[in-house]
């Protein structure tokens, strides 16, 4: 068990910073520490009779393990009484109602709705509204998300709410609206997402699809949004061992690149016995970025397979590999890939795993037992732990998702890994491919300035 002297400057700092602010956000690369930090706040307040409780909303797999786990290694918060509510929704229910006998009440993000719903009965005073902490609360940027909307109309229960986030806009300055809207109880921007929009930026489309920011808007909102936050400073970014990024070009053969080029210009193709049509420009994206990856799904959901470039990757990979490796996979068709090479029995974090099996998995790769783990970025993209079990990780295909990229990326590149992490990526030439890793490193580029800004922010004060 940890003692609470071994927390890093950083933490503490990040942790007196959320004791003293009723409406806060933590940033903080993934594997930063930001889940003690919070404990370390909400266990100090509890101690000083300032909350009685404490509500934490979480993605699913970070609710029922990380938030558990953390509690228990270190001995300052180890006393610490709580329960993740899940199964059934009414047993779900009982065991929110139990709320007042414990400090800590932990909800799934995928809940989201119910528990507000069910909060309704509860009166304004109770212990249930002491505190409000939704980690990774980049999750609500969608402003017309169902989760976002129903947490922004009930914010204003709460006395005090805490976001945490690794990534805190990953694909633009947009993606601050809501979680801000949330945390400050629409006090910081309002509640109207496209009054803020429209005054902030202009549509680069006729349909309104994509934004830009008009001149200077971008440093106004860092600048109005940085008091709200705490990160770490340039001179506190852990030190973690060596990330390297390798790109594994593989080249679609003559017949699947007439397929590929059929879909880009007729948003259609044959692929075995069927015509394959997209009915739009985006669901031709998606068949096209099926295509590099040796596959399409025909317009029944009938598999076609199209080339085996990336099998042969995946099988030259798994003969070579001298580690513990974990695979990253897109499509149900890429796991059915790597279950047909390393067997049916391939352990995988993704959908069709239940919570016991996924905790068997996880416990199973950190012991260094599994020589292979299938992952799917959206179900353990976010707070798991997986840096004892390896240092080697390998992508069948990019991810279009920024966020999803570096939280993956960083189940094994985290505080605690000992080893330089290798990351391959399978990319087929002259495809989507590429389009997925531009995006990707485009967005990137521009979250690293919003942190650098905030670090340089670090220390103003909420007006």
């Amino acid at each position: 068990m940890r003692q609470k002297a071994e927390l890093r400057h950083y933490q503490e700092r990040i942790a007196a910073f959320l004791y003293e602010h009723d409406e806060a956000i933590g940033v903080a690369r993934p594997g930063g520490g930001k889940t003690v930090a919070a404990l370390t706040a909400i266990e100090e307040l509890i101690r000083d009779k300032h909350i009685r409780h404490a509500l934490v909303i979480a993605p699913k797999r970070v609710a029922r393990v990380v938030w558990p786990d953390e509690i228990a290694l270190w001995a300052h918060t180890a006393g610490l009484s709580y329960e993740v509510l899940d199964g059934p929704p009414d047993v779900r229910a009982d065991r929110l109602s139990q709320a007042p006998g414990r400090h800590i009440t932990i909800v799934g993000l995928d809940v989201a709705q119910w528990l507000v719903g069910e909060l309704q009965q509860y009166p304004p005073d109770h212990q249930l509204f002491d505190l409000l902490i939704i980690d990774e609360c980049s999750r609500l940027r969608n402003p017309t998300g169902k989760r976002a909307q129903i947490l922004l109309r009930a914010a204003k229960r709460w006395r005090m709410i805490w976001g945490l986030s690794g990534t805190l806009r990953p694909s633009s300055a947009l993606d601050l609206f809501m979680p801000a809207a949330v945390i400050t109880r629409a006090k910081l921007w309002g509640r109207s997402f496209y009054s803020w929009r429209k005054q902030r930026f202009y549509p680069l489309d006729y349909q309104g699809y994509n934004w830009a920011p008009l001149p200077g808007a971008e440093e106004v909102i860092n600048r109005e949004i940085a008091p709200l936050c705490v990160t770490l400073r340039d001179d506190e970014l852990p030190q973690l061992p060596e990330l390297s990024i390798v790109l594994d070009t593989v080249t679609l053969p003559a017949a699947a690149r007439k397929q590929y080029e059929d879909m880009h210009r007729k948003l259609m193709t044959g692929a075995g016995e069927s015509v394959v049509l997209a009915g739009s420009a985006a669901i031709a994206t998606g068949k096209l970025a099926q295509i590099a990856n040796g596959f399409v799904y025909d317009n029944q959901g009938v598999t076609e397979r199209i080339h085996n470039e990336k099998r042969e990757w995946l099988q030259d990979l798994v003969d070579s590999a001298t580690g513990p490796t974990l695979l990253i996979y897109e499509y149900r068709e890429d796991l059915e890939m790597m279950r047909d090479i390393l067997g049916e029995d391939l352990p995988y974090l993704g959908d069709g795993v239940t919570n016991a099996e996924s905790d068997a998995h996880i416990a199973a790769w950190n012991r260094k037992e599994l020589p292979f783990m299938a992952l799917h970025p959206a179900s353990g993209g976010h707070g798991l732990n997986l840096q004892h079990g390896g240092s080697d990780m390998a992508w069948i295909s990019p991810t279009w998702s920024p966020e999803l990229w570096e939280q993956t990326i960083a189940r094994l590149h985290r505080s605690g890994q000992t080893a330089p992490v290798i990351v391959r990526v399978c990319v087929t030439a002259d495809t989507v491919d590429q389009m997925k890793l531009n995006r990707v490193h485009h967005k990137m580029a521009a979250q690293e300035a919003f942190e650098a800004y905030l670090r340089g922010a670090v220390g103003v004060e909420v007006e």
